[in-house]
């Protein structure tokens, strides 16, 4: 079964959590979502999500590790990249660590980037890294459907 690393930002991670659920118990394929899927963030992502969302004290905390643990963060990501068959990416902000895993997935690993995007599909380094665009959630799933098809069951 293919196995692909989900590259998102921490504001949607819950509503993509939601979705990746919905995907995985319908669909003959896996996301690895770098927030929820990583043994070495368990614990940390219960006590973020323990936080009210975006108050002082979530922001003061997430600074906090953010200083501490960057590097570790980030070669965890970069590993679970490595161990996937592709990259699906939601790109509808401007924040750096999506962009960041487009390009080491397209460009360094070579694997294939699907890029999900309302906004910037037309921009040149997402036309360059993606091996396939995406306007919607839902044209993505109908993607998934043809290429990897039903759980068995379904």
């Amino acid at each position: 079964m293919k196995s692909f690393y989900i590259a998102h930002n921490f504001h949607t991670r819950k509503s993509i959590r939601k979705w990746q659920l919905r995907l995985e118990s319908k669909y003959n394929f896996n996301l690895a979502n770098p927030f929820y899927n990583n043994p070495k963030r368990d614990g940390l992502m219960q006590m973020i999500d323990g936080f009210k969302e975006s108050s002082k004290e979530q922001k003061d905390f997430l600074s906090r590790y953010y200083k501490e643990a960057s590097g570790k963060i980030v070669n965890d990501d970069l590993t679970m990249i490595r161990k996937s068959d592709g990259l699906v990416a939601i790109v509808n902000d401007t924040r750096i660590g999506t962009p960041m895993e487009i390009f080491f997935a397209g460009s360094i690993l070579r694997i294939p980037v699907y890029i999900i995007t309302h906004k910037h599909q037309e921009h040149p380094w997402i036309q360059k890294f993606a091996t396939k665009i995406f306007t919607s959630r839902r044209a993505f799933e109908k993607f998934v459907e043809k290429e990897f098809g039903l759980r068995h069951g379904l």
